[in-house]
């Protein structure tokens, strides 16, 4: 008998703490007001958790969430690197027979043909001494950057917050090219300088060794809303390619991580309280 005393009052004990563990917790709507996960009735918890859902399994092209984000992450890695492929080959190469990208994809579909190659086999095995970071582009890649069938980058993906938080950091030739002197002599600070030829005098810049160089930070912030990859210059795709598009996925990373611990607040709160949430379905 004591020991189902002890074991009703450690299951109590759990119960207690579980419940103490949520009351905290809170949920912004959408103009700020918190309201406490414990104090929602069914229906607000319901529209909470849809929310939720949305943000981390959406896979609406216009209102992606965050796990559909990361596939276009890595598609834009792909797309940015098989369009700086191309270009290579076409203007760097100086192949004879590879004068435009007609001539690369008659290429390519004989080489596939002669060889029973699929359209996903890697193009490293048609050329030789290829440079390291074209080794993974496929002749579908390849192709598709040909024929200009490479997407259009979402500007609302890459925003002035994510940039400004980056930071800034000039090369040593950016620094000649922004040294400018005051009425009295004097060198302006670069800060200063910076907003100036952005034309964008209210920023906050943050200097950061890891941060954008000045012309970085320029490209990315007059990006057009929906640049055409294609359309971009070399520069600025191996921009997106090596550096931003990895921040991004990061970043992407850490708001999954925040998003995957509301649902898992949401779904005790509801545990407590003996709601049968819905999982929304997403299409």
């Amino acid at each position: 008998m004591t020991k189902i005393i002890k074991e009703f009052s450690e299951l109590s004990t759990a119960i207690e703490d579980k419940k103490n563990d949520i009351n905290s917790i809170v949920w912004k709507e959408k103009y700020g007001k918190e309201v406490r996960l414990v104090d929602m009735d069914y229906n607000q918890l319901q529209k909470a958790y849809n929310h939720t859902m949305s943000m981390l399994y959406n896979e609406n092209r216009f209102t992606p969430g965050k796990f559909q984000v990361k596939k276009n992450i890595k598609s834009y890695i792909t797309q940015c690197n098989a369009e700086l492929m191309k270009r290579y080959l076409l203007y760097e190469c100086e192949i004879d027979t590879m004068r435009n990208p007609l001539d690369l994809i008659r290429f390519i579909n004989d080489f596939k043909r002669a060889n029973s190659l699929p359209g996903d086999a890697t193009v490293d095995t048609m050329f030789n001494h290829l440079p390291k970071e074209f080794s993974t582009v496929t002749f579908n890649d390849l192709v598709s950057a040909c024929l200009d069938q490479c997407d259009t980058i979402n500007r609302k993906m890459i925003s002035t917050n994510f940039i400004l938080s980056q930071g800034i950091w000039l090369t040593d030739k950016e620094k000649e090219e922004l040294k400018e002197v005051d009425e009295n002599g004097k060198q302006r600070p670069w800060l200063e300088v910076i907003k100036e030829r952005l034309v964008m005098p209210q920023i906050n810049l943050r200097v950061d060794t890891k941060g954008f160089s000045f012309s970085e930070f320029r490209a990315l912030l007059h990006l057009a809303p929906n640049a055409k990859i294609s359309s971009l210059p070399s520069d600025t795709l191996r921009l997106f390619r090596d550096k931003v598009f990895l921040l991004l996925d990061v970043d992407v990373d850490y708001h999954i991580k925040k998003w995957e611990t509301i649902k898992d607040n949401i779904e005790k709160v509801a545990e407590i309280k003996n709601y049968t949430l819905t999982v929304p379905e997403f299409s």
